[in-house]
């Protein structure tokens, strides 16, 4: 039997979420073809569109630990499975490279080997792929990329499970798109959260908590203008805005072209704007692209609506 599943980029943060919002894309999907065997193992048997970067050693590579995870704990005795991964999304993006390769592992093995497990189910083996990739069990990419649309990630840390997390569903108007564009430079996620400073000021931390609620109260009454108003981060931006060159004029070329707002996807370097239309965003993602190349830097485009769905995954 095979399965193969997808999984989208997601765009963490969204301005003052940090560690908290995340968004699912529409493209780029990383894909797992997943088999399954006897053998009572993972196996790794091949990854692309990587240009050989990525391990493929089963322990050190995303998908293949969801996969280990999923097998672990819902697994019966001498069921494996096989994996073959390609990768769509650009590595060290800021877009939920590593965490759509371990959400899409998870749901191709979960399909081979407990169907029945709702999606939500899965969301603990896509977490230990990302502290493996970053140091850190965070959700606010895998979240999203596996349950699809906006969601919040509250801590909801019990004895049992110390790093407990409720994945809250948050509402979003009709019509919103997203530009989101890649200069040829990478950032790592290590190198993005050590630049943060050890203590935030405290009129900072309440400025962002301002934003946060702004922000999701016009994405839920479909006030853009409101929106737009709350797509401000005095947390991580002010630091990370440095390993992105140009970064401030990237930001007023996507608003001058008809952006609510834009800000860092993630860790960065993806530079992400929110848009009313998919005109406005093919628009908006041009003439920042041409800001990066001003810059010195070619860049990649990513123009979508919203996925609502999340990962998907077929029989074959």
């Amino acid at each position: 039997m095979r399965v193969k599943a997808s999984a989208a980029a997601s765009v963490s943060n969204l301005g003052p979420g940090y560690d908290v919002l995340g968004l699912c894309l529409e493209v780029p999907r990383d894909e797992v073809l997943a088999e399954l065997t006897q053998s009572g193992k993972v196996e790794l048997v091949e990854v692309s569109g990587d240009e050989g970067r990525l391990p493929r050693v089963v322990s050190e590579n995303c998908a293949g630990i969801a996969a280990q995870e999923i097998l672990k704990r819902f697994g019966t005795p001498g069921q494996g499975v096989r994996l073959w991964l390609h990768k769509g999304l650009p590595l060290g993006s800021g877009l939920g490279s590593s965490g759509a390769s371990a959400v899409a592992a998870a749901l191709a093995t979960a399909r081979l080997i407990c169907p029945e497990r709702p999606k939500r189910d899965l969301l603990f083996a896509c977490r230990e792929a990302e502290r493996f990739a970053t140091g850190s069990p965070h959700p606010d990419n895998v979240a999203p990329s596996l349950l699809g649309g906006l969601v919040a990630c509250v801590a909801r840390p019990t004895p049992e499970e110390p790093e407990g997390v409720e994945i809250v569903d948050l509402p979003l108007p009709p019509g919103l798109w997203i530009a989101a564009v890649k200069p040829n430079v990478e950032v790592r996620t290590a190198d993005a959260r050590a630049v943060l400073p050890k203590e935030i000021p405290m009129s900072d931390v309440v400025a962002n908590l301002g934003a946060m609620a702004s922000l999701v109260a016009g994405l839920a009454s479909g006030d853009m203008a409101q929106v737009g108003r709350s797509l401000i981060d005095r947390i991580a931006t002010p630091y990370r805005s440095s390993l992105i060159p140009g970064y401030e004029d990237v930001v007023s070329a996507a608003c001058d072209s008809g952006a609510l707002g834009a800000g860092i996807s993630g860790s960065g370097p993806t530079v992400f704007a929110l848009t009313v239309s998919k005109e406005v965003a093919e628009s908006v993602a041009s003439r920042m692209a041409e800001t990066f190349r001003g810059q010195g830097h070619e860049a990649l485009t990513i123009v979508g609506a919203v996925d609502l769905g999340g990962a998907q995954v077929e029989v074959l």
